[in-house]
């Protein structure tokens, strides 16, 4: 009798393995999956391994198949036909995102791919409920991770507000103290306390950066120079430096970024180092000075402390309207004595840098004697304050707060309202994915997946948007500050002025002075904004040549 073997065709199988955090890639996720993965191959003979994907701290939840590598390459492996099944320990490994996920299984099978999970056996698409089990598997994944990504939300939102560290080094300036609350191991969460001589050195950078001007590689030079003693380093580095200046710690905010990208902050009067005033003018500061703001055209160079030269950054060409840099001419001449040796003066001088490097054609003087261009302007400057004394400052600067912040603030509520009014509409869009996928819906879809991106744009635009106003908002109060310390310092300003160190200097004419443009014909000082609008309201009062503004 002949024996009939029955032939059995071998089946190349992929198999993908995903980890979305850190710590689970140091822990044994990884090595699980593998494990259940091989173990049920080797339950069927028919299936040969022929390929692993392994894919680490990358959020199945938040990034977009498009945006991850291993699914794309696994893509690209189904159309080259490396393989005939792809394998996984549960499907959410393919991702969480319910709007996405299920259509990139549905790609798979329509490749002709087998889709399998160790845990929830075969996937196929053969009729319609097949589609309604796949979305509601990862409409249900969704939905746990989310429900899992509030409860942590919640527990940060819930630390922040006690004012309990959240993990990690402490910052410069605080030490840990018990809180008296445990974690669900019973180790003590710590509160931050102020480090009673780390604090004061916080303090001194925020002084140096405010009052003197000192960019971060300046004031970790200065430190250095006193022996400051860094914490961890054994010097300090304007890294360090940079971060001390742009926490809002210091300022008493405790922050917290949720998986939506929100930022919860948390006021805690006990951590104060420096005030919110402060705090933001630093920033202002630091963002005024930053290359990055600036190109390479008319004005737009920050204003520096460094060098000797009082109007560095604010000085320009009368004739091509570059910037002036700074040049020393160095005199020689010999005294009575013809023996003696040669005595050396050293002058300084501002220099148009546009002549300097021939790229503007300009045709005017190019240097100019730092004792002409500073004397000129400091009696302006002076003649300016004499007559500020006259103005009543107070009125001045209520009704410029009135001028400047209404329309700011009401195209912030309209944009506020707006994105409001899209998270809504981006909300109903996604209620209206599982109608689509029972083929209920008006929308089909990818149309359905289009318009959810779309939507998303949208959003991401409107707060880049809303960033934008915020800071003009930031800036326009920063000038409000700015008037309200000229008015008080304004009967005695030039006896600070002149008891000052050179940076301090500058940093009190930065408040003062937008522009000066120096020719052989004269020089022209443009003054800040609200400064010019006092001078004008001067010529108004004495006038009857004001015309309305």
């Amino acid at each position: 009798m002949e024996m009939v073997r029955e032939f059995t065709a071998i089946k190349r199988v992929a198999t993908l393995y995903r980890v979305s955090t850190k710590g689970q890639m140091d822990g044994d996720d990884i090595p699980m999956q593998e494990r259940a993965c091989r173990n049920l191959i080797d339950l069927k003979p028919e299936w040969k391994l022929v390929k692993e994907y392994t894919e680490k701290g990358v959020s199945g939840f938040k990034v977009s198949a498009a945006n991850r590598d291993i699914i794309q390459q696994a893509k690209e492996d189904a159309e080259n036909g490396l393989y005939d099944v792809l394998l996984v320990f549960m499907f959410d490994r393919l991702g969480r995102k319910d709007d996405e996920t299920p259509f990139v299984l549905e790609w798979f099978v329509s490749k002709g791919i087998e889709m399998w999970s160790v845990n929830e056996g075969q996937q196929k698409i053969e009729q319609h409920t097949d589609r309604l089990v796949n979305y509601l598997r990862f409409w249900q994944s969704s939905g746990e991770s989310r429900k899992t990504s509030e409860r942590v939300t919640e527990k940060h939102k819930q630390m922040v507000e006690d004012g309990i560290f959240r993990g990690g080094g402490i910052p410069y300036g605080y030490i840990g103290v018990d809180s008296g609350v445990t974690n669900k191991k019973g180790k003590p969460l710590l509160k931050m306390a102020l480090h009673e001589e780390e604090s004061k050195i916080v303090k001194k950078i925020y002084e140096l950066a405010l009052y003197e001007g000192y960019g971060q590689l300046r004031i970790a030079k200065y430190l250095n120079e006193l022996d400051v003693p860094a914490r961890k380093a054994k010097s300090w580095g304007s890294p360090t430096v940079n971060v001390i200046l742009k926490n809002p710690i210091y300022k008493g905010v405790m922050r917290y970024r949720t998986e939506k990208g929100e930022t919860l902050s948390q006021e805690n009067p006990e951590i104060v180092i420096v005030s919110e005033q402060e705090w933001n003018q630093v920033q202002l500061i630091r963002e005024s000075k930053n290359p990055k703001n600036y190109g390479e055209e008319e004005n737009n160079t920050p204003m520096s402390t460094k060098g000797k030269l009082l109007f560095i950054g604010m000085a320009r060409c009368g004739c091509c309207h570059s910037r002036f840099t700074s040049t020393y001419f160095t005199n020689k001449y010999r005294g009575k004595n013809a023996e003696k040796a040669k005595i050396y003066s050293k002058t300084m001088s501002y220099r148009c840098s546009g002549k300097l490097q021939g790229k503007t054609g300009c045709d005017g003087q190019s240097t100019f004697a730092q004792t002409k261009v500073e004397g000129v302007v400091m009696k302006k400057i002076y003649g300016y304050l004499d007559q500020l004394n006259t103005v009543d400052l107070t009125t001045q600067i209520q009704n410029f707060k009135k001028k400047n912040s209404n329309d700011d603030d009401k195209h912030l509520k309209k944009l506020q309202s707006s994105i409001e009014e899209f998270y809504e509409e981006l909300s109903a869009l996604n209620a209206e994915v599982p109608r689509a996928i029972m083929g209920k819906s008006s929308f089909k879809p990818e149309l359905l997946n289009n318009l959810i991106e779309s939507k998303n744009n949208e959003i991401a635009g409107l707060r880049i948007e809303i960033e934008l106003l915020e800071k003009k908002i930031s800036s326009k109060k920063f000038e409000e500050n700015e008037m309200e310390e000229l008015k008080k310092i304004t009967p005695i300003w030039k006896d600070v002025f002149e008891k000052a160190s050179i940076e301090k200097k500058k940093m009190m004419l930065a408040t003062i002075i937008d522009t000066i443009y120096v020719s052989k014909e004269g020089i022209e000082i443009n003054l800040r904004l609200h400064i010019n609008d006092f001078i004008n309201q001067i010529y108004c009062d004495t006038t009857t040549r004001c015309s309305p503004s």
